[in-house]
């Protein structure tokens, strides 16, 4: 794992001051640091480095979900106000996940969600019953497909956006807003996946290059896949 804490990065090509919480590309092949979650519904979750991704998967009938989670400060995130961005694979799944000010499984925080089932893209709020949507899109979402996403709670504001190809395409506009105050607490960052089937599912979604920043500074999001850290 490779982890900033509030470490200050200046990246001087392009003059940006870039407060990062912490990232990892799982390049050493391992999780290290991250809660993963396997009891109850998640009981028989797998979570693997895999060719430098993070794998989560299950398999089983009924509903079956897999998450993890991760702060830079001893696992709890310093600041209710992040912006994170990653990578991600929904392989075979449902619903794949970013989750913000959250903890699973209370099932509390806020959900960056992309269902390619229904080409949904949507902001959720986590309940005991579930998530339940605030704001959703309707784009082209597919399976086997890489991408990047941004996910962004400032205050009551919820912000996401979703592209394809490299960091540095990221759209200069917010694809998905909304206000929400029922989660306010710094909480968690993670993943979180899910499926179900009424005979045998497969879950298997793959996490990448995640970082974590705070509100505080811009950062240009072309820099944000070359800035690494040692690790420690």
């Amino acid at each position: 794992m490779k982890i900033t804490l509030m470490t200050m990065l200046l990246v001087t090509s392009f003059m940006v001051n870039a407060a990062v919480l912490f990232e990892d590309d799982f390049s050493d092949g391992d999780a290290d640091g991250w809660l993963e979650w396997t009891a109850g519904y998640a009981v028989n979750a797998q979570y693997n480095v895999i060719a430098e991704e993070y794998v989560l998967s299950n398999g089983g009938t009924g509903w079956i979900p897999a998450a993890s989670h991760n702060g830079d400060q001893s696992g709890l995130m310093s600041t209710p106000d992040y912006s994170i961005v990653a990578q991600i694979t929904p392989v075979s799944c449902f619903r794949a996940g970013i989750l913000a000010r959250g903890y699973i499984p209370t099932f509390t925080g806020y959900l960056l969600v992309i269902i390619p089932s229904t080409n949904t893209f949507g902001i959720s709020r986590l309940t005991s019953s579930g998530p339940e949507s605030i704001t959703s899109l309707t784009m082209p979402l597919y399976h086997n497909q890489t991408y990047w996403v941004r996910f962004q709670v400032e205050g009551t504001t919820i912000s996401g956006k979703i592209w394809q190809g490299t960091a540095g395409d990221e759209p200069a506009d917010w694809q998905l807003t909304c206000s929400n105050s029922q989660y306010t607490t710094a909480g968690r960052m993670g993943f979180f996946c899910c499926n179900f089937g009424t005979e045998k599912a497969v879950l298997n979604v793959r996490y990448d290059n995640v970082s974590i920043s705070n509100l505080t500074t811009n950062l240009d999001s072309s820099t944000w896949a070359s800035i690494k850290s040692s690790s420690i």
